[in-house]
């Protein structure tokens, strides 16, 4: 498997340094063009409209932005600025009202946050990864890191292009509204290439980045109560609350009261308000005495309980629900509800047998706890490679369609109407059905290609790599690492954590997505290795990330960028603040002298 990543890596690699020295040499032909149109209209600003006119080609095609060393035009920034709107809109669309963004709305005149517009966030995000990408792609040309990203434009061109086919658009105003009003296909190729450099230099340092067995271990003791599990006892004994009243209830009183507060006089008024307070106080004191007799029922209990045996004896007497299982076991510190009882028994001094009456106020309930044991689950992860064959879907009627059957439909009596249902659903099933035997024919003849021909698990990547819809495995040959127990779906899960499983075995597993050509790699780390692995290995790549971002400084040349003079004023009060805070500690400090 080594050897087939390393040819992978060799073959994507190749070309790049020649590809770096066509853009650059592209570049420095744009620079020299834009050299001599600003020369040739910085001849005309003598009079108003020549001035104009170069103003409008500054606003579009100056420098906007210095990032680095690098300054960055309008149409750079837009395609960015685009591109993070795209991606946020086409990951969140469903749930943009949660997040408070109308984007058939102007961004700018909605707000983000109490200092930001959404307009001001894409913003952010854009210089991101102008930033990302420019930090990524210098410090691969000083490394001398060659790439050659013309099958990621090629892919990207073919990709917009039968978007605009299919959009009935041609491709430049495509483009342009996916990109905006300047944009041409031409320069956001460039920007494309780039990018897809940036992303395969960053592949090479996530590679690069190892974690090593003690430096696992050494982050599990410091944190074991984040890995480690728990088995337990728990009786859940609620208090018996005064009924609260409903909210229509509540309206309806407040509606009242201040109706009447219009008419009353102020002696009237204070007995109301007086009569309320001690409502109020009585509500208050009856919540108090319904926890202090669960507290009575809890501390009961308690004293009865010397072990398991003596817990489980008097549990279904005290505990509000007895119909739920007091025994609780493997259960991680995050799974165990409430917090104050996961608090109790990940504390370090508990021990097998301990058993306490704990509150959780905020549910009006307190539980009585038995502690049995806590430990590391050991349990192996897997590499597993698949091939993903999904059944295509089946299109929904189209409106004409619709307006078509609800024509026909008029007049028609309820029976008739129900019949023509029936009719539509049972061919439709029909047609989900025939869809599924067509992938799984699909499936089980790239199968059969496969055992036709080397059989290997390099072959099954090449085929994964050809023919799987799985876009996450896509790119490396179907692989997923170290899968967890419960990571999958509940079929492809069973399949590889059969306890018969052997490195090498293949097979066809059917799931909600369509339809899996298995292919069983190996036993991995045990599962809590592969999460503290993951863990420290993101932390890795995040500082490295931080550490670049700081060689690459961001001057916003026309201050235009709202959310960067914020970050300015931000930056410059605690300057302030900090310079402050030393001159007076500097005054008592003299003053200290002088005494």
């Amino acid at each position: 498997m080594a050897d087939n990543d390393s040819q992978k890596k060799t073959t994507k690699y190749e070309r790049k340094l020649e590809r770096r020295k066509e853009e650059a040499a592209r570049q420095k032909r744009r620079r020299r063009t834009t050299a001599g149109i600003c020369a040739v209209v910085v001849a005309v600003c003598a009079g108003v409209l020549g001035y104009q006119a170069y103003d409008k080609y500054q606003q579009t095609h100056g420098a906007l932005l210095k990032v680095g060393s690098h300054e960055i035009g309008r149409e750079e920034f837009d395609y960015y600025y685009n591109t993070s709107i795209n991606n946020f809109y086409s990951q969140y669309s469903s749930y943009a009202s949660y997040f408070g963004v109308d984007f058939s709305a102007p961004l700018d005149q909605q707000s983000y946050s109490d200092t930001m517009t959404w307009k001001d966030y894409f913003e952010q995000q854009a210089v991101t990864q102008i930033r990302q990408v420019y930090g990524l792609t210098d410090e691969a040309a000083e490394k001398g890191f060659t790439y050659d990203a013309s099958g990621d434009v090629d892919e990207f061109v073919k990709s917009i292009s039968d978007a605009a086919e299919s959009a009935d658009a041609s491709l430049d105003d495509y483009v342009v509204t996916l990109f905006g009003e300047n944009a041409k296909l031409e320069d956001i190729k460039g920007y494309v290439e780039q990018s897809n450099t940036a992303s395969a230099y960053y592949e090479t340092i996530e590679d690069g980045t190892e974690v090593a067995e003690d430096e696992i271990q050494s982050y599990y003791d410091e944190h074991k109560a984040d890995y480690d599990s728990v088995d337990y006892k728990v009786c859940k004994i609620e208090a018996d609350m005064p009924e609260e009243e409903t909210e229509a209830e509540t309206e309806s009183a407040e509606t009242e009261a201040a109706s009447e507060t219009e008419t009353l006089s102020e002696e009237e008024q204070a007995e109301i308000e007086a009569a309320e307070a001690e409502a109020a106080a009585a509500k208050e004191a009856a919540e108090q005495a319904a926890m202090e007799e669960a507290k009575k029922q809890a501390d009961e209990m308690l004293g009865q309980v010397k072990d398991e045996a003596a817990f489980d004896a008097v549990y279904a007497k005290y505990a509000t629900d007895s119909s739920e299982l007091p025994e609780q076991t493997q259960m991680t510190k995050s799974s165990v509800y409430p917090t104050e009882v996961a608090d109790w028994l990940f504390d370090d001094a508990r021990a097998a047998g301990d058993v306490d009456v704990i509150e959780d106020a905020a549910n009006n309930a307190y539980y009585v706890v038995l502690f049995k044991n806590r430990y590391l689950v050991h349990e192996d992860t897997v590499d597993v490679r698949h091939i993903l064959i999904k059944p295509e879907e089946v299109a929904e009627e189209t409106e004409v369609e619709t307006e078509a059957a609800e024509t026909a439909a008029e007049g028609e009596t309820e029976a008739a109407e129900t019949e023509d249902a029936e009719a539509a659903e049972a061919a439709r099933a029909e047609a989900e059905a025939k869809a599924k035997e067509d992938a799984k024919a699909e499936a089980e003849r790239i199968y059969e290609e496969w055992k036709g021909g080397e059989a290997t698990e390099d072959s099954f990547a090449a085929l994964a790599e050809e023919y799987t819809e799985d876009t996450g495995s896509a790119e490396n040959g179907g692989l997923y690492e170290a899968v967890a127990p419960g990571d999958m779906v509940q079929e492809f899960n069973d399949w590889i954590f059969d306890p018969a499983r052997k490195p090498g075995d293949t097979g066809i597993v059917e799931t909600s997505y369509g339809y899996h050509i298995m292919y069983f790699v190996g036993t991995n780390m045990e599962s809590w290795m592969a999460d503290i692995k993951d863990t420290l290995k993101n932390q890795k790549l995040s500082d490295y990330m931080d550490a670049l971002l700081e060689t690459v400084p961001v001057k916003d040349i026309r201050a235009d960028l709202a959310y960067l003079k914020e970050t300015e004023a931000e930056t410059e009060s605690a300057s302030e603040t900090g310079t402050e805070t030393a001159a007076a500690s500097e005054t008592e400090s003299e003053t200290e002298k002088a005494k």
